[in-house]
């Protein structure tokens, strides 16, 4: 996202003011987001990013109805892939439910959320091409029964499944990078292990999920950030691993479904409605997972 080459006057006729974060913050109180626009998540960003956000709010005569932000000229996207692996595939900002209003930055990756609130974005899949994958709302009786059975055949294998929470972020950087090694072939650089770990350290309350063990040793791990907002939960896997040795036991399968489960258990808790992203459509197994939703594109 970044601020259109005619910032100044964009703003000024679509009635946004620069704001401050504690205002954006605010907003973010009132109306929600996602991960990515949670003000934690972006504090951080803003810290370890040299201090390039630049927040806006809209304001009419019943009170606030938005805040945005900008990423001073930059795609802030961009600089998110090079630097810190948090999620960007569905951007929800924090605007009133009814509010209609000109944004004034540019993003091809607006949420359903954002249907019916800016005058100048696009849902229609002619314009905008992204899609984004969110966990079903419910399984058939079989998958949930196939799910059980997978699970009680892991743990008489020697399986376990633990809270991220007890572990330290070292422990859960060092188990990401393992398994993700395992399952893609990739190695992450002593500069990438360093951003994780300032994530998994400074953002700590936004990390979510389990880790699944075989004889005392990870066998399958997922990344996952997680925000809260009035209405929803936003749950983001990011990315994760597991190793082979043990794909026989559908650990993958099992961590996905451990995950998916606490995660609406929580939303149930709190009354709230669980959005669960995998991402982009990009391999088969989301299908099977997920429902399929267009994202929206700012045009002008």
């Amino acid at each position: 996202m970044e601020m259109l080459s005619i910032e100044a006057t964009k703003t000024l006729l679509s009635g946004w003011k620069k704001s401050n974060f504690e205002q954006y913050k605010e907003a973010y109180t009132l109306f929600g987001g996602c991960t990515l626009t949670h003000p934690n998540i972006i504090s951080f960003l803003d810290k370890h990013l040299d201090g390039q956000f630049c927040f806006y709010i809209k304001k009419t005569a019943s009170g606030v109805k938005g805040a945005c932000f900008s990423f001073k000229n930059k795609k802030l996207i961009e600089e998110i892939q090079t630097e810190y692996p948090v999620s960007y595939d569905e951007i929800v900002f924090p605007i009133a439910a009814d509010a209609k209003l000109f944004l004034p930055v540019k993003s091809k990756r607006l949420s359903q959320i954002h249907k019916n609130n800016f005058i100048n974005a696009s849902f229609n899949s002619l314009l905008s091409k992204r899609k984004i994958c969110l966990i079903k709302d419910s399984f058939s009786y079989k998958t949930r029964r196939n799910r059980s059975n997978e699970i009680n055949k892991f743990k008489r294998a020697g399986g376990e499944i633990r809270p991220s929470s007890e572990f330290s972020a070292e422990e859960l950087v060092d188990i990401y990078i393992d398994l993700y090694q395992k399952r893609w072939n990739y190695s992450h650089s002593e500069e990438q292990k360093k951003h994780l770990l300032e994530i998994y350290t400074e953002l700590r309350e936004h990390i979510f999920g389990n880790v699944l063990l075989i004889d005392g040793k990870p066998c399958a791990y997922d990344f996952v950030l997680w925000a809260e907002s009035p209405k929803w939960i936003s749950f983001d896997a990011i990315n994760g691993g597991y190793d082979s040795e043990y794909a026989h036991l559908s650990v993958g399968s099992i961590l996905m479904w451990v995950n998916t489960q606490e995660a609406k258990a929580l939303c149930q808790q709190r009354d709230k409605t669980m959005r669960y992203s995998l991402g982009n459509p990009t391999l088969e197994y989301k299908n099977r997972w997920c429902e399929t939703l267009q994202l929206g594109k700012l045009l002008f």
